[in-house]
């Protein structure tokens, strides 16, 4: 009794005060600090501390009060619910109580912290030892353990009273139901901010097509909502678009991703697609036990994390369908809380929604790209009915002239009418010819012959063909083969056509006295057929359109040399479709060099 009022009703009007302050705390470390504070106060013990029950089951010293040795020695420590359990076991059951009196303790448990200045009093058998431990547990409304409490060092240096008891075991009551009250706030107040970042995040995605800018924009509002520390999003390259990263920091600077830790990544999200998950890594190198990891590819994490100064990584593929596009990579700090099973189900969806995003915006270039290419495909339809009724046009009058003429005056020197008619005959076989190879080698249904080519017999057999004219026309024709050298996969009639037609060019458009030369050789994975000469060249303009269908150049002397304008054109799609390249150097008046890079076999 003190000034007419019990140490009971003091004790519960001061309890009932700390409930009420506790009840307004959304922040749970603060709150623990004003449990412990207030047990060791209110109930009249030197030493309080809480205990939560953690994702594992085990239990963690989350608050310590009342003495600094105790709270650095305490803070942090984990027990196993085994251990706890076994404790439980042997204790006396003082209501909700737990009491394990000196002594008691089961084998394995860890010692406690024990006070070095504390003296009980003499003589008492309710004396408290300082190896005494009573703990009062508290639940969530379903009877699930959330917690214990424990004090130790009574003031009165005695075991306490039953009425102490009561007073511990409602305090351990109220601190249950005001840890769930917290809990279910934050739980509410996650799921608004996760609604909120999902939302925003679909709203960003219908609003925009261009999946680069989509990772910039949501990039802050994913950051908020998933409370990280630091945010990587990359989105895998496409067919025709290139590969992605953004990055935001809410703390210090951003970390850029490694080349090799991009692909652990990518392997990560890929898999976690597959599955319909997320992947979360701690920095000592646990957390996701479906993992399997290749070597080194952990201990790189690892030093990502340490460079991010970040305690763990969520990873959260970006896909839709069956294809991934891409990943989030979410970091907290040391301070920051464990992910929860509502922020990694919302990552999940975010990265739904960026998939979706992204496959509309492939689906919606796709499509741009079809229109563009069925447009350019209707003008050179038109343009090719226009060119190949041109070049038929010219040499059919001809022959039709000349006919008219030997019918009216068949005695008018009709060798020569007869030569013509012949010359342009020809030259409609070969504007023939050229179109239905221009046809063959176009179609992308057509297979491709699987044969092994010797592309060295190949051009010397070309070279040996064209050696008569080169010769009438007092060019100089040779050719260097490289010895053994490799195959190449393909159609050898194909490939025997783009030849014909380099060294045709090469041998029309050098004038007397010039040279052509040809040779084949092996460069690496490569073997390459090069036909240069030191003709009439090409100037940069028409090497833009060299390999228009049709197109014959703006040069007058090149023009005044008969041909198609389709040799190059159908010389590309051939090597093209071997899987090849061809390049083209030429000068003006200089002359010109011709590559063809073909794969090996």
């Amino acid at each position: 009794m003190r000034d007419g009022v019990t140490w009971e009703v003091r004790a519960l009007g001061r309890l009932t005060d700390l409930m009420n302050r506790v009840s307004a705390q959304d922040d749970l470390s603060s709150l623990f600090e004003m449990v412990v504070e207030g047990a060791a106060d209110v109930v009249g013990f030197k030493v309080a501390a809480i205990s939560l029950v953690i994702p594992s089951g085990d239990v963690e010293v989350v608050a310590v009060a009342g003495d600094d040795d105790a709270r650095t020695e305490l803070m942090g420590r984990r027990t196993p619910r085994i251990n706890l359990e076994a404790e439980f076991a042997v204790a006396e059951r003082w209501g909700s109580l737990r009491f394990v009196p000196a002594g008691h303790l089961p084998a394995g448990s860890e010692d406690g912290w024990v006070a070095s200045d504390w003296t009980a009093p003499a003589d008492d058998p309710d004396a408290w030892s300082p190896e005494d431990t009573l703990i009062a547990p508290f639940f969530d409304a379903v009877g699930n353990l959330l917690g214990i409490l424990s004090v130790d060092l009574p003031l009165s240096g005695r075991r306490p009273d039953v009425t102490q008891r009561a007073v511990i075991e409602l305090f351990a009551h109220q601190t249950g139901i005001a840890i769930s009250a917290a809990r279910q706030r934050n739980a509410l107040s996650e799921r608004v901010r996760l609604v909120e970042a999902v939302q925003t995040v679909a709203r960003i995605a219908q609003e925009d097509l261009d999946p680069a800018k989509v990772l910039d924009v949501a990039s802050d509002p994913i950051a908020a909502g998933l409370a990280t520390a630091g945010l990587w999003m990359r989105v895998f390259a496409g067919e025709n678009d290139d590969e992605r990263e953004s990055v935001a920091a809410r703390s210090g600077g951003p970390v850029r991703t490694p080349v090799s830790l991009v692909a652990i990544a990518r392997d990560i999200a890929t898999r976690r697609w597959r599955t319909g998950g997320v992947a979360v890594v701690q920095k000592d190198g646990s957390g996701d036990p479906d993992l399997m990891w290749r070597a080194g590819d952990l201990a790189e994490v690892q030093v990502f994390l340490r460079d991010a100064r970040a305690r763990s990584i969520l990873v959260a593929p970006i896909g839709s369908g069956t294809a991934c596009f891409g990943y989030i990579a979410c970091t907290r700090g040391p301070s920051d809380p464990e992910w929860t099973e509502a922020e990694a189900a919302a990552a999940l969806e975010i990265g739904r929604d960026l998939g979706r995003a992204i496959r509309n915006a492939r689906l919606y270039a796709a499509e741009r790209r079809v229109a563009a290419e069925l447009r350019e495909s209707d003008r050179s339809k038109t343009q090719l009915f226009s060119t190949v009724s041109h070049e038929l046009k010219n040499p059919l009058a001809s022959i039709v002239g000349h006919v008219e003429l030997l019918r009216q005056e068949p005695d008018s020197n009709p060798d020569w009418s007869l030569g013509v008619i012949e010359r342009n005959t020809q030259r409609l076989q070969h504007l023939v010819d050229d179109l239905l190879t221009l046809s063959r080698v176009s179609d992308p249904d057509r297979a491709l012959p699987e044969a092994d080519v010797d592309l060295g017999v190949v051009s010397r057999d070309v070279v040996d063909m064209f050696r008569p004219r080169a010769d009438h026309q007092d060019v100089t024709l040779t050719f260097d083969l490289e010895p053994e050298l490799p195959l190449v996969r393909g159609s050898a009639g194909d490939l025997e056509r783009v030849v014909q037609n380099l060294v045709s060019n090469a041998v029309k458009f050098t004038p007397r006295g010039g040279s052509v030369a040809v040779s084949v050789a092996s460069r690496r994975d490569r073997v390459v057929l090069e036909c240069a000469d030191d003709g009439l060249g090409i100037s940069p303009e028409d090497q833009a359109s060299l390999f228009t269908e049709f197109f014959r150049g703006t040069n007058p002397d090149s023009l005044k040399v008969p041909g198609t304008g389709l040799g190059l054109s159908i010389a590309q799609r051939v090597v093209t479709r071997h899987g090849g390249r061809i390049h083209v150097d030429s000068e003006l008046g200089r002359g010109t060099s011709v590559r063809l890079l073909l794969p090996a076999v």
